[in-house]
């Protein structure tokens, strides 16, 4: 696919500074453009990609990455592969400091997540709800004494729904505010998860909610955003 044609599909999608806009992609059904993503890569990004172990690691960083350039680009208004991205605080990628794009992504499974603000900080996290997992120690890790007290209140599947939704609106917490994950257990999170519950694509809701908050976007999988900042309307989209 050529880039012409790549940019072409969303360059009509602008943001506004109320807004933060959460796009999903699935990297199986991006696979057939694995070639084109790979041509926009920095060479820092193709060294990142080639000390993977695995060769399912080393394309789904390829996909992912050359989708977020691709998505900058549609923002920034320039090519896919002359975008600079930078790291900050716990590796987390950023562009340079004159650019008033925030964004943020995070890859679980078969999906990617993206998260793009105007001038706030954002954080987006997404987990798979993985039912096989020895869930009691890794809370004990992980949540305060009080979310302890409530998870232990709820029963199995609950449990199980609390964990993953605290799970990631902790995570998406962190990485807004640059801090590492031995700060989990002091990114407290209320015993009501807010709960953004998904109408349609690009359909946003009107309720104002608090941040961290939780979203359905990617069946079983749990997904959260924080935004450093006031509440910004989200807006869905679907990278395909």
């Amino acid at each position: 696919m050529s880039l012409n044609v790549k940019m072409e599909q969303h360059q009509h999608i602008k943001i506004q500074p109320g807004e933060v806009h959460i796009w999903s992609a699935s990297l199986l059904d991006s696979e057939k453009d694995m070639n084109y993503y790979s041509s926009v890569l920095s060479r820092d990004e193709h060294e990142r990609a080639n000390n993977f172990r695995f060769f399912k690691d080393k394309k789904q960083y390829t996909i992912a990455r050359g989708i977020l350039r691709c998505l900058l680009a549609n923002y920034l208004k320039v090519l896919p592969r002359n975008i600079e991205i930078v790291y900050g605080f716990w590796g987390k990628p950023c562009l340079p400091h004159n650019y008033s794009v925030k964004f943020n992504v995070t890859h679980s499974g078969n999906y990617v997540l993206y998260a793009v603000t105007l001038n706030f900080e954002v954080g987006i996290d997404l987990e798979y709800i993985d039912n096989n997992l020895e869930l009691e120690n890794m809370a004990i890790n992980i949540f305060s004494l009080s979310e302890l007290a409530h998870w232990n209140t709820l029963n199995c599947q609950e449990q199980v729904d609390y964990f993953f939704k605290s799970w990631a609106c902790k995570e998406a917490s962190l990485k807004a505010l640059g801090k590492g994950w031995l700060e989990m257990r002091k990114q407290e999170t209320s015993t009501e998860i807010y709960d953004f519950k998904k109408k349609s694509m690009r359909t946003p809701s009107k309720d104002i909610l608090q941040y961290p908050y939780c979203f359905d976007l990617v069946s079983g999988y749990a997904s959260a955003i924080f935004v450093d900042g006031p509440f910004l309307r989200p807006l869905y989209f679907n990278w395909n």
